[in-house]
């Protein structure tokens, strides 16, 4: 069993956090229920996760740390598309009366994806999140995004641009839970997660494996025990065939909407903003 300096250093390595923080997450290895909740986008929701009983979104990395935490006590408020401003004002609310002990969040990618992407309203909305959850005495666990430049099918002036907007993001979410008292994990630090098989068909949610290890390295990183006799399933019975078909159908669904946001902007971007972006860096936010 791992030590109080153990546990703190492994944390440390994510992500600098209080020792006021970091006595409340030791706590919560002494609960024999820890009341887990989830909230953000599809990545929470589950998509990708198909090897449990065969649909297209299972319960994703928060709905297996749950399992292997061996809890009762689990909400996933995590909806597909959702924003920054949409967890802080739709899902935050919606777990006033849960009252837990440990909150999972991921959440931006839709912002990335959008054209009018805004780090300081995403700031701001997710300081207040954080607020509201430590005023509650939960632990907030913040999951940055990791860059899924790196194996996505686009081309190289548009990940790019995608590239940097994921930087920003993340420089938000740490520097919020920096100063708001919350645990980020970098997904940056996490290399392994870039091997193809951890990840859907889509190239943008886990696969049930990417789920998996997501989960134990974020219940690892917290110091939190392994009650679960076994982890869930990881392999997937769904075909190539059945994969292919889901990315036609949603990925059609998704060019048509981001046709009237998202591209337009990032032609702009693509053709005249990629110098100001590499000169401007944190101070182009104005910009994206």
């Amino acid at each position: 069993m791992k030590t109080q300096y153990e546990i703190y250093q492994s944390v440390q390595k994510s992500h600098p956090i209080s020792f006021k923080l970091q006595r409340r997450i030791l706590d919560l290895r002494h609960k024999s229920e820890i009341r887990v909740l989830a909230m953000g986008d599809s990545s929470v929701f589950g998509v990708g996760d198909t090897a449990v009983d065969g649909n297209p979104h299972g319960p994703g990395w928060t709905g297996r740390i749950k399992h292997d935490l061996n809890t009762r006590f689990y909400l996933n408020l995590g909806t597909n598309g959702s924003r920054v401003v949409d967890v802080e004002n739709k899902q935050l609310p919606a777990s006033e009366y849960f009252k837990p002990d440990l909150t999972l969040i991921c959440v931006g990618m839709n912002d990335v994806m959008r054209g009018n992407f805004s780090p300081m309203q995403i700031r701001s909305s997710i300081v207040r999140t954080i607020d509201k959850l430590n005023s509650a005495g939960a632990v907030p666990v913040i999951l940055g995004l990791p860059d899924t430049t790196q194996i996505a099918y686009a081309p190289k002036r548009f990940k790019r641009v995608i590239r940097e907007r994921i930087r920003l993001l993340n420089d938000v979410l740490s520097d919020a839970a920096l100063q708001r008292d919350a645990v980020f994990v970098s997904a940056l630090n996490f290399k392994t997660l870039m091997h193809t098989s951890n990840w859907h068909v889509d190239r943008m949610h886990p696969s049930s494996l990417g789920h998996q290890a997501i989960a134990t390295w974020v219940r690892e990183l917290l110091g939190l025990p392994l009650r679960a006799k076994e982890h869930l399933n990881t392999y997937s019975g769904r075909t190539r065939k059945d994969e292919i078909k889901w990315l036609v159908f949603n990925g059609s669904k998704w060019l048509f909407k981001r046709s009237f946001d998202l591209f337009p902007m990032m032609l702009f971007l693509m053709a005249f903003g990629l110098r100001n972006l590499e000169q401007q860096k944190i101070k182009g936010w104005q910009l994206l």
